[in-house]
This record gives C-alpha cells, sequence and structure tokens, in this order.
C-alpha cells in the first residue's frame, strides 16, 4: 500500500458503517412507531434492539470494508495510473 492508503480505507469504512447504522435506524424507528401502543416495556426493548442491530450492522460493514479495502486501494490507484 501506498502513503495515505490508510486514510482511504478509514474514511471509506467509516463512511459505510455510518450510513447502515441510519438505515438500521431509521428501519428500526419505523417498527417501534408501529408498536407504541405496546406500552413503555415494549419501547424500551424495542429501542434496545434497534440500538443493538444499528451498532452491530455498522460494525459488520466496518469490518468487511477494513478486509477488503486493500485490494479496491490497489485497483483504484492502478486505474489511475498513479502506482
Amino acid at each position: 500500500m501506498g502513503i495515505g492508503s490508510g486514510a482511504v480505507y478509514e474514511s471509506s469504512s467509516f463512511a459505510a458503517s455510518g450510513i447502515t447504522g441510519i438505515i438500521a435506524t431509521n428501519a428500526g424507528l419505523a417498527l417501534l412507531l408501529a408498536a407504541t401502543p405496546a406500552g413503555w416495556v415494549g419501547l424500551i426493548v424495542g429501542g434496545a434492539a434497534v440500538a443493538g442491530a444499528a451498532a452491530g450492522s455498522s460494525m459488520l460493514i466496518n469490518s468487511i470494508f477494513k478486509e477488503n479495502s486493500g485490494g479496491w486501494y490497489d485497483s483504484i490507484m492502478t486505474s489511475l495510473d498513479i502506482r
């Protein structure tokens, strides 16, 4: 890997995991809106489930990006004829 390659995969994995967390949170909030009649217990349990799902999906996407980023970086640099 060349100079600055760490910043490329760090920022792309951060962006991807953040977007995934937002999507998971929005989906969970939609479910919570439907579950509101279930009462406070349902909201607390549902909120914990939404937070857990958002964190878990963000961590998974971050891991996937970090595992594959070296090859992506190299192919981008090669296609741009920078290497």
